[in-house]
């Protein structure tokens, strides 16, 4: 599988922390350790769609027709009308209503996809957890989406993998986290984004050893992408062995120009 979008795994990468999972025998989590989670706790309250449009608002002014898509009870605009709005979000780089907006012209306009409007929604939320508000409603309506799409596909990788943000980045739940990796690594044991989900787990609760075993778990399932050199690099570097930090280095920038 094709990383599915490398910046959204990023952007909320580095907010996890998790146990770890032999890359021997992906389908088994090893719970000796147990998920530490930091920072603020996100609303658990169900947010309105005017609480959530206010919030956005307060950092970012959209024109009128834009403000009046937006706030209007969805299906009173015609298509191209949102499709405006959802340009305007885009060019002003608004993750947040990006998210919102392609999920309505879905829902209105095109066959829904859950998979699709589930993902966007979720690794939206996880990237603006700076705005409380904003982040839990796009979680609480991106879970809305997982639900619907795993009654249809239970072993859908792409909704679960979702779902493990979800439970992490919202709940704060890791039993149900760890259950919900160890399902979808049981389901498809090549899936490059779970397997980089799991990296950053790790990273973040600076598991190095086992992060390291990760890399060589994703460089064995894409030895052509320089990406997870790099990222064994930088681990290196972490744990403060210079000579195979450069190694690494130097491997990542001749995979990078040799697949130019």
């Amino acid at each position: 599988m094709v990383l599915f979008g490398l910046v959204g795994i990023i952007l909320i990468a580095n907010r996890w922390k998790s146990a770890q999972i032999n890359p021997k025998e992906t389908t088994r989590i090893d719970k000796s350790e147990k998920p530490v989670f930091v920072g603020d706790e996100l609303p658990q309250k169900e947010i309105t769609r005017i609480e959530f449009l206010n919030s956005v608002f307060e950092k970012s002014k959209p024109s009128p027709l834009v403000s009046r898509v937006l706030t209007s009870k969805p299906g009173s605009f015609a298509k191209d009308s949102v499709e405006h709005a959802l340009r305007w979000a885009e060019e002003t780089e608004n993750t947040a209503l990006v998210a919102l907006l392609q999920t309505d012209l879905s829902e209105q306009f095109g066959n829904r996809n859950e998979t699709e409007i589930a993902r966007s929604l979720i690794f939206a939320g996880a990237s603006v957890m700076e705005t409380p508000i904003v982040a839990a409603y796009l979680f609480q309506l991106g879970k809305k989406y997982i639900d619907i799409g795993l009654k249809k596909q239970p072993s859908n990788t792409q909704i679960m993998n979702a779902l493990i943000v979800y439970q992490s980045e919202y709940l704060k739940a890791p039993m149900q986290f760890l259950g919900t990796l160890r399902k979808a690594l049981a389901t498809d044991s090549s899936n490059i984004e779970t397997h980089f989900i799991h990296l950053n787990l790790l990273k973040k609760s600076q598991q190095w050893p086992k992060a390291l075993k990760k890399c060589e778990k994703l460089i064995s399932l894409q030895p052509e992408n320089s990406r997870w050199l790099f990222e064994m690099s930088d681990i290196f570097g972490e744990i403060g062995d210079s000579v195979n930090a450069k190694v690494y280095l130097n491997l990542a920038v001749k995979t990078q120009k040799t697949n130019q």
